[in-house]
């Protein structure tokens, strides 16, 4: 890969950086906010809510600082897809837990 290549993964690595410690210190306050006490009245819904909460705050913030750790060790091996394709993914799948959430906890 060429110093072209380099740059523009540097560029990409800050960003999603910034973004995942962002997102990461926002949820990891966030119980301050969502206000769980005003959550869904059905019992159901309001257990799922904080299972999917959980997930994300137990396993989401940690993949998803993990993810920009792995990141750079991959690219250093030379598996530049994955390189790319692990921060993606660890973001993607977090977003899609604090999605879920929000949805479930104010809709239900």
């Amino acid at each position: 890969m060429g110093r072209a290549d380099a740059d523009r993964y540097l560029a990409f690595l800050i960003f999603t950086t910034l973004f995942a410690v962002v997102f990461a210190f926002g949820w990891y306050l966030s119980p301050l906010g969502v206000g769980f006490q005003d959550g869904p009245t059905n019992p159901g819904a309001k257990k799922i809510a904080l299972a999917i909460y959980a997930l994300s705050y137990f396993v989401g913030i940690p993949a998803l600082l993990i993810g920009q750790v792995v990141s750079p060790v991959l690219w250093f091996y030379k598996h530049f897809k994955g390189a790319y394709i692990v921060p993606l993914v660890s973001i993607s799948s977090f977003l899609l837990c604090v999605i879920a959430f929000s949805l479930v906890f104010t809709k239900f």
